[in-house]
């Protein structure tokens, strides 16, 4: 592919955009990326989870190496009732056995870090550039920012996040040339949840390698340890009714330090209870959450990824690996249809359409997996549904392989790199 004039603008310097970037230079494909804000890694106090289906792929990329220095694997799973019964389970461990890779945690700010300076010179990244319009013609596609630059190429991929300006283009485009082929239920995104994220100082009692999930009727607390006496922490709340995107409440500093006040003496493990990591924080905020898995993922020549097109609660920790298999397989797609083109340095119009199609025809089918199973988590975890309770409390405690046995549906089917050798323990049977 070395030569190929077919370029990609990529709008978004985030997990997804850097990640698709990463694969995209690996198929020997051009791209740039814009990116509104000023600087790509920023520090946010949040922390992603890097799972065996993103793992897998991050060592494809040559990019594993730098993230295991930094994680360490989680082995067990300790889960608190508000009757005060726990129990410990070893699915972490399990999963890592099984797959090869570890289930854990890292702070955003350090995943983005190893995206970004890893990636090939000169520099491919525009910052200070807010999208604010997108054309079609000619078999190309121009974007235009707001400090009057253009750009030109061949496909536009929006990885700019839950509020994607490329997702608002792509459905003015489509409305303008096939009325109601997306319709406004569609376009709705719903607000049931809302977040508290913070880091703390290290908390004696909870220890490096176990996961801590405390469940509670109408909020649930998840807390990771981490390396360098650092403790990772979030909240996830049901609101009092839902709200539809654009209209929930905005959450200052002060809303979330009124919640976890009240909350203090909440147990979280042994003797352990939240006042402790309260008085520990570093870093706290509170965000609304919202849930969607859009139908449609392109048009023309505009396409989205990660969060733009399946937004989820970070409860089942797929929203930046989910982000990861997209940029890969949108990789896969780009090469395969250069790489069979007459012209290998262009493509028609039918034949961007086609390689969308396919692309998100793979995504939909299994990102519909993972967000039902996120969906129904989150709501487990806040006790939202009474047969949810009664399982969780009284059967999963006793139920052996169980655990395990769920989770790892998440990543047997995962996708990876078609273009690159799969790592010697991310090609067992395990791995469909």
């Amino acid at each position: 592919m070395d030569g190929s004039s077919f370029r990609v603008i990529i709008v978004g310097g985030s997990i997804a955009g850097l990640s698709l970037a990463h694969c995209l230079h690996k198929a020997g494909i051009d791209c740039i990326i814009l990116e509104k804000r000023r600087k790509i890694v920023q520090s946010d106090g949040g922390f992603v989870g890097v799972l065996p289906n993103g793992g897998r792929i991050l060592e494809q990329l040559g990019l594993y190496a730098a993230v295991e220095k930094l994680i360490e694997p989680m082995r067990r799973f300790h889960l608190q009732f508000p009757d005060g019964f726990h129990f410990s389970h070893s699915y972490p461990q399990d999963v890592h056995d099984q797959f090869g890779y570890p289930m854990a945690f890292l702070g955003r700010q350090q995943l983005l870090q190893i995206l970004y300076e890893s990636l090939p010179r000169p520099p491919i990244i525009h910052v200070s550039k807010t999208v604010t319009h997108i054309e079609q013609q000619d078999n190309t596609v121009l974007v235009y920012t707001r400090d009057g630059s253009k750009y030109t190429g061949d496909l536009v991929v929006g990885a700019d996040g839950v509020h994607s300006r490329v997702r608002t283009q792509m459905w003015r485009i489509a409305d303008t040339l096939q009325p109601g082929l997306i319709t406004d239920q569609e376009k709705r995104i719903k607000i049931d949840y809302a977040c508290i994220f913070g880091t703390s100082t290290a908390v004696p009692g909870l220890n490096l390698g176990r996961l801590h999930l405390t469940v509670c009727d109408g909020h649930s607390f998840i807390l990771a340890p981490a390396p360098q006496a650092r403790l990772s922490w979030f909240i996830v709340i049901k609101l009092n009714r839902q709200y539809r995107y654009g209209a929930a409440p905005c959450f200052s500093t002060a809303d979330a330090d009124a919640w976890c006040e009240q909350r203090a003496d909440q147990a979280i493990w042994a003797d352990v209870t939240f006042e402790q990591v309260w008085k520990n924080r570093e870093t706290i905020a509170m965000v609304p959450l919202e849930e969607k898995l859009f139908q449609h993922w392109h048009y023309g020549r505009l396409v989205c990824i990660g969060d733009s097109v399946h937004k989820m609660t970070p409860n089942l920790g797929q929203g930046a690996n989910s982000a990861i298999e997209d940029a890969a397989v949108l990789a896969n797609e780009i090469r395969d249809a250069l790489v069979g083109a007459q012209n290998p340095t262009s493509l028609s119009d039918r034949a961007v359409d086609a390689l969308l199609s396919r692309f998100s025809t793979k995504r939909l089918a299994r990102m519909t997996k993972v967000y039902r199973a996120s969906k129904a988590v989150v709501r487990v975890q806040t006790r939202q549904v009474w047969l949810y309770n009664l399982i969780l409390r009284h059967l999963v405690p006793y139920s052996g392989s169980l655990p395990a046995k769920q989770v790892t549906k998440i990543f047997e089917d995962a996708a990876a790199l078609t273009f690159v050798p799969l790592p010697r323990r991310g090609c067992g049977a395990e791995w469909s």
